[in-house]
């Protein structure tokens, strides 16, 4: 999968219309025979995922959370640490050592006021507030080195996992590609991943410190007084119920809000892809008025969020304060009753207030692990899509090529009962030139996209050289070929890095070549930086005709045995196509070439030309040493000579307009 598809702009989850690679029964709203994931692909009853109404297929209405449970999800993400296993015990060894510092304060503060204060030994209460001061250092030290480790492993796993998303994407089918809306394809690569990085660099270590320190509380509680340890246990149920109550509302309003998220990130980049569209037919107002339907949705279902955590800090609160009440009360009657030490019960209130903390820390790292749930499952939904196009079992590599291709029966739908091809059967011959002509929407484009293996057929098989091309490693098969597509994509990079995208370790020698093939050499020596000369994004800097001899260039650097070229000087002006065909002539030469032309004149040096018509090849004519195959097709007088008169009719009008 060419990695620029991963970039280009495109409808929300539906045909991308004019996208490079897009077939042409793609553009026609008929979206390929892929396997979709729940989210992504059937979307929420709006063009893509996180529709308005925040419901998806699968999920049920007004459940708007991950489709599975949640231990899964958490145990897939926590694989993630598998491969930093070592790091992340020696933090788990610094979270039991803050731990056991932070709880070591009040035990000292029951030692003072037991033994030194109420003992009347002033000369060592200097120990006791310089062991505090002590303890305090100490655990500022490690604190300092476990939040730094911890945040660089996290990094470290986002990474990882960010590298693995991307890597996934460029392995996916053009089925995929077809549908998948780019803005949220790029929120779930960073957004979603970014957010994980909280989990892994935070909310984890965070969760299990506090899980241990309310535990050793409640040991060093009970060791002093089990009467006391009861009050501190009546408090466990409610912090179990204000979580879980806060998790079942948080979560699905965080899911609600990353969905909202990806769509705002769609529609702002459709729009600016388009933004020249937008302004041509002064649709400012209409667009802003979308970005400003999905905004006011991230800001509600945000703001709805931020409710349902503003409600926890309050509920924490109040526990402690009921509990720091209780212990007063019945330590101070225990107190006075001679049945525990005044240290103890000083002690006892430093512990209760300590819990308030953790409880309220817990729920906000509560808060961050369900949102980072919701983005994993985002994330794990792509990564669990199945590319429609891999190597099948005991597939083996392409041996060189010479040229020879047949398809015998093929047939292709993207939808059931909707057949694009119907039974085509041709053969080509090493070095000849095999022209596809037909009126649009005939399946010329994609016949051709078979070979390669963009889509696979319902139906027959295609060979090169005898090799059956489902049998060969996809990638040694896609080496072999080269396509220049009738829409381009440049990258934001130098015309030579552009030109060598495809052999990047090419020489400025052969790059040169290259330029001087498709008539663009003297062009790119007369600016000052010369192919050094950046081309903007989406090549903006260019002309289409200019975007698209680069484009071409870039495939005949690769110097692949099979050309595949659709409608590759569609751009270009008819004197600059005239010296291009000819400097392609020599260059054709050696390797077999299908060409998709509308322009008719273009393919009149082809070895063989293929009609098509709905799907099938209805004439085909093959050129010998008495008759090209375009002058025995307006010999037949038949749909090529009625395609050939329309146009030749057409060019003469427009030459009679101009003079």
């Amino acid at each position: 999968m060419p990695k620029s598809s991963i970039l280009e702009g495109g409808p929300i989850f539906g045909p991308r219309r004019g996208a490079p690679g897009g077939p042409e029964g793609a553009r026609d709203g008929a979206p390929p025979g892929g396997r979709r994931p729940k989210e992504i692909a059937e979307g929420d009853g709006k063009r893509g995922s996180g529709g308005s109404d925040g419901k998806q297929r699968g999920r049920g209405p007004g459940r708007p959370g991950p489709s599975g449970p949640v231990r899964p999800i958490l145990l897939r993400l926590l694989g993630y640490m598998r491969p930093h296993a070592l790091k992340l015990l020696g933090i788990v060894l610094a979270v039991v050592a803050t731990t056991a510092i932070e709880l070591a304060p009040p035990w000292v503060i029951r030692f003072g006021v037991d033994r030194l204060i109420l003992g009347g030994e002033t000369g060592r209460i200097w120990w006791l507030a310089g062991g505090l001061i002590g303890l305090a250092l100490l655990q500022g030290l490690v604190d300092f080195v476990r939040l730094y480790a911890t945040a660089a492993v996290g990094q470290r796993i986002v990474f990882d996992l960010r590298n693995a998303v991307f890597e996934h994407l460029s392995q996916l089918s053009f089925s995929f590609y077809d549908q998948a809306r780019t803005g949220d394809l790029m929120s779930r690569v960073t957004a979603d991943v970014d957010v994980l990085s909280d989990f892994f660099g935070r909310a984890a270590v965070v969760v299990l410190s506090n899980l241990l320190t309310l535990l050793g509380i409640l040991v060093i509680l009970a060791l002093w007084d089990w009467r006391l340890a009861l009050i501190y246990l009546f408090f466990v149920p409610l912090m179990v119920h204000g979580m879980i109550i806060y998790a079942r509302q948080v979560q699905p309003a965080m899911a609600r809000a990353r969905r909202k998220l990806a769509d705002l990130t769609a529609v702002l980049q459709q729009i600016l892809a388009g933004i020249e569209v937008v302004k041509l037919f002064g649709r400012e107002r209409f667009e802003q008025s979308r970005v400003d339907r999905e905004s006011a949705a991230l800001r509600q279902a945000n703001i709805e969020t931020t409710r349902i955590s503003s409600l926890w800090m309050p509920y924490a609160n109040i526990l402690v304060g009921i509990g720091t009440g209780l212990v007063l009360w019945f330590g101070g009657l225990s107190v006075i009753g001679g049945i525990i030490t005044l240290g103890t019960l000083v002690g006892f209130t430093t512990y209760i207030s300590m819990l308030l903390r953790p409880i309220r820390q817990t729920g906000m790292m509560l808060n961050v692990v369900l949102r980072s749930l919701a983005a994993a499952e985002r994330v794990f939904e792509m990564l669990d899509i199945k590319p429609d196009i891999q190597d099948v079992p005991g597939a083996y590599p392409l041996p060189p090529v010479r040229g020879h291709i047949r398809y015998e029966g093929v047939r292709f739908a993207y939808r059931e009962r909707d057949e694009v091809l119907r039974g085509i059967d041709l053969e080509a011959q090493p070095g000849e030139m095999v022209a596809l002509v037909g009126p649009s929407g005939s399946g010329k484009t994609t016949l051709v996209h078979l070979l390669p293996r963009f889509y696979d057929p319902q139906a027959g098989r295609i060979t090169i050289d005898g090799h059956d091309i489902h049998q060969v490693t996809v990638k040694s098969l896609r080496d072999a070929i080269g396509i220049a597509l009738q829409s381009v994509f440049l990258f934001d990079a130098s015309l030579a890095e552009n030109i060598a995208y495809g052999n990047p370790e090419a020489s400025r020698e052969r790059i040169e070549w290259a330029a001087k093939v498709v008539q663009m050499h003297d062009f790119i020596a007369s600016l000052p930086l010369g192919y050094d000369t950046p081309v903007g994004e989406r090549g903006v800097r260019l002309s289409g005709g200019q975007k698209q001899r680069i484009a071409l260039a870039r495939v005949l650097l690769r110097d692949p045995r099979i050309l595949i070229m659709d409608e590759p000087t569609s751009s270009v002006d008819a004197d600059t196509e005239r010296r291009m065909q000819q400097a392609l002539q020599a260059v054709r030469r050696g390797r077999t070439t299908f060409v998709i032309a509308h322009r008719l004149w273009t393919v009149q040096q082809a070895d063989q030309i293929l009609v098509l018509r709905e799907g099938r090849i209805v004439e085909r004519a093959r050129s010998t040493v008495e008759q090209s195959a375009h002058e025995a097709l307006l010999a037949l007088g038949g749909y090529y000579r009625a395609l050939y008169d329309l146009q030749f009719r057409g060019e003469r009008l427009q030459v009679g307009d101009v003079a």
